[in-house]
């Protein structure tokens, strides 16, 4: 049951937008997921590290990096299954803008705190194209 009614939402999906949009939704809310059950991995991906003297700071790496990235792209990947309209592609633009001034923060930092590193230029094309492909659908949809 559970299988064909995956399959029968998976069949709702009908462009290349909504699948690359959907991809990104499975890989935001498996990132989310792996720092929810991993906050020292999680941490480690930022380059941050919980404070010996606090030990609620892996509470915020698993709440920030982990339950928000898991329900946020769970739920648009859910609404994208279940209703591809412009609300599904709403909620994975709202996401895709994140992401996307994910980016444009990091840049200002590279430029304004000298912080132009491999990593970092890395993460400006990861975000991006991100940003990008959660935008798709509703870019395509409008425009």
């Amino acid at each position: 049951m559970v299988i064909f009614l995956g399959a029968r939402l998976m069949l709702q999906i009908d462009t290349l937008a909504e699948w690359i949009a959907a991809a990104a939704c499975v890989g935001g809310a498996g990132l989310g997921l792996y720092g929810l059950i991993d906050p020292v991995w999680a941490a480690n991906l930022v380059r941050l590290r919980g404070d010996d003297q606090r030990p609620g700071g892996f509470a915020e790496f698993r709440a920030t990096y982990g339950g928000l990235f898991f329900g946020a792209h769970s739920f648009a990947l859910a609404v994208l299954l279940i209703s591809p309209s412009a609300t599904s592609a709403g909620a994975c633009a709202a996401l895709g803008f994140g992401w996307g001034l994910t980016a444009f923060g990091r840049l200002v930092s590279m430029i304004l705190d000298k912080t132009d590193t491999g990593f970092n230029r890395f993460s400006v094309l990861f975000e991006a194209g991100f940003g990008a492909a959660l935008v798709s659908p509703y870019v395509l949809a409008h425009f």
